[in-house]
């Protein structure tokens, strides 16, 4: 039974007519697979809080950690509805929106290269979450698709019912007032009768 074992051993080792230590071989596939590809990743980055009818910018990051060139690349990015107006700001791919949806055809990108585009909106009324969510997909395979969605989430606050000039403590002291006067108007009022 030991002879069977070495012969298996002695065949392990030299595969494909040249002799490796069985570290190098079972490290060989892994290797190859990881030379091939470009592991493109995308990220998206915008204000955690806005007021509505604020200008509100999404920077859009699409990087290629390689270890290939990418040959091209699609992102789509479903616009919120709550983002008013969207414009698209970019130097390296060509994008369109189509009844909100974006999408962005870019070029060639080489292993360690980024492209950004940027999406401009306007806050929608009243309070609410915007969530933006934008997905990244390579013409060429890509060894690691886990990072080929990113969401950005920005809270939209309500145009507050004060004036920020006038102040809180100023509107505040002008109701009770308001409110006295009426009061003794009424009271008053109440007498004369």
């Amino acid at each position: 039974m030991k002879k069977h074992s070495k012969r298996m051993l002695s065949i392990v080792l030299t595969v494909g007519g040249t002799a490796v230590g069985a570290l190098g071989l079972l490290g060989a596939p892994q290797a190859a697979a990881a030379g091939m590809g470009a592991d493109l990743s995308i990220a998206k980055a915008g204000p955690a809080l806005k007021n509505a009818g604020d200008p509100v910018t999404y920077d859009i990051v699409v990087t290629n950690y390689g270890p290939d060139a990418s040959s091209g690349w699609v992102l789509t990015d479903q616009v919120p509805t709550g983002l008013l107006a969207p414009r698209i700001t970019t130097s390296d791919a060509s994008c369109a929106d189509n009844n909100g949806t974006l999408t962005c055809q870019g070029g060639p990108l080489a292993a360690g290269s980024s492209a950004v585009i940027s999406v401009t909106g306007t806050a929608g009324p009243n309070g609410f979450r915007l969530t933006n969510t934008v997905t990244v997909d390579g013409n060429d395979p890509d060894p690691n698709t886990d990072n080929n969605v990113s969401s950005a989430n920005t809270n939209i606050l309500a145009v507050p019912l004060v004036d920020p000039a006038v102040g809180v403590g100023a509107a505040a002291a002008a109701l009770t007032t308001v409110g006295v006067a009426l009061h003794r108007r009424r009271r008053s009022t109440g007498s004369a009768l």
